[in-house]
Formats: C-alpha cells, sequence, structure tokens
C-alpha cells in the first residue's frame, strides 16, 4: 500500500474526498468552491463519527446483556 492510498483509510480523508466529489457533481465546477467542500467534509465526519460510536455503543451493550 502507497501513502496515497493508506491516506483514504483516514475516516477525515475519506469523507473530504467524498465531500470533494459531492460539490463538484452539484455545482458542475471544477475544482468544486472550497469552502463548501469544507462544511460538506465537517458535517459527513461528524455524521460518519456519530454513526461509528452509536455501532461501538450498541455492541458495548450486547457485551454487557451476555
Amino acid at each position: 500500500m502507497t501513502e496515497h492510498d493508506e491516506i483514504l483509510d483516514s475516516l477525515f480523508h475519506s469523507c473530504a474526498f467524498h465531500a470533494y466529489l459531492q460539490i463538484a457533481l452539484e455545482t458542475g465546477c471544477w475544482p468544486p468552491p472550497s469552502e463548501a467542500t469544507r462544511q460538506r467534509a465537517y458535517d459527513l465526519y461528524e455524521q460518519a463519527l456519530a454513526e461509528k460510536n452509536r455501532r461501538k455503543s450498541a455492541k458495548h451493550a450486547e457485551h454487557a446483556e451476555n
């Protein structure tokens, strides 16, 4: 795996790349507007973290019941 492959393994970088593509498609601009991309990246990252924490909490609750 190269350095460039590893960067997409980071949750934030994956969200940022997703946001970049979404905003580019929505606006038809290339490159997409940086502020809109930044805001979308943070929104996607917060959503991903919340989902990750929900799964982690559910897993802990499941183990506590057993």
